[in-house]
């Protein structure tokens, strides 16, 4: 059976990793054995035994791989820290009437992070759906987190050179509330059938994560606005 990413080490390994993506798909992942995961694969259960000590570490390597592969993908850190240089005197940097060359640049290497999860949606519409695993859940929420905490030291470095201590304060309730709401944006898109292109998925979490709702709101009182005008007409 193919499966939607690369895979590394032997066939064996490769079969048993896409046993467990087809089968979390089907039975989720809390309720599968060892037994399923190695009749699907069409090996022994000491076969399983012979590269993995249980499903979690069938779980980790497949999570470890796409992880390399989206940090590779995600590009150098200057170019994902140009974007935050850009936009800091932009009323909307990012409308297509404001984007300029650099901008555009910039927002290329998230693209590619959503790139990243379209290509290889089996895997994480799998193990971050509905039927997915809690566990995958939470560590990937703690990797962007932990991500997320450092590029706001780097950008808090590269804009102002110092940290308050309110930033302090604030930072892991910040990273892990952005970390949770990025993972549900992700799950949704693939659970929805990836409707909306990745760049423009792209575009509209940068400008939440820059901006949070004032440009919704900005938008939303402009045309309650107009609303009152016409109606007073």
């Amino acid at each position: 059976m193919p499966t939607t990413y690369k895979q590394h080490g032997s066939r064996t390994e490769a079969r048993l990793q896409t046993a467990l993506i087809s089968l979390v798909a089907e039975k989720g992942f809390d309720a599968l054995t060892i037994a399923d995961i190695a009749d699907r694969a069409m090996v022994h259960r000491a076969t399983f035994y012979r590269y993995y000590c249980d499903k979690y570490a069938l779980v980790t390597a497949i999570y470890e791989q796409a992880i390399r592969a989206l940090e590779q993908e995600l590009g150098p850190l200057e170019q994902r820290l140009g974007v935050v240089a850009l936009v800091m005197n932009q009323e909307d940097a990012f409308k297509d009437s404001n984007l300029s060359p650099g901008m555009d640049q910039a927002l290329g290497s998230y693209t590619a992070l959503f790139e990243h999860f379209a290509g290889h949606a089996k895997l994480y519409r799998a193990l971050l759906g509905k039927h997915g695993s809690s566990w995958f859940g939470a560590q990937f929420r703690d990797l962007f987190a932990k991500h997320m905490q450092s590029r706001l030291d780097e950008s808090r470095n590269m804009i102002r050179g110092e940290r308050s201590k309110l930033d302090l304060r604030f930072d892991k309730t910040l990273t892990i509330g952005l970390a949770n709401w990025f993972v549900g944006i992700i799950a949704s898109w693939l659970d929805e059938g990836m409707k909306i292109p990745p760049r423009q998925v792209a575009v509209f979490s940068l400008r939440f994560l820059t901006y949070g709702m004032y440009p919704y709101i900005q938008s939303l009182n402009a045309s309650l606005a107009r609303n009152a005008r016409q109606q007073g007409e």
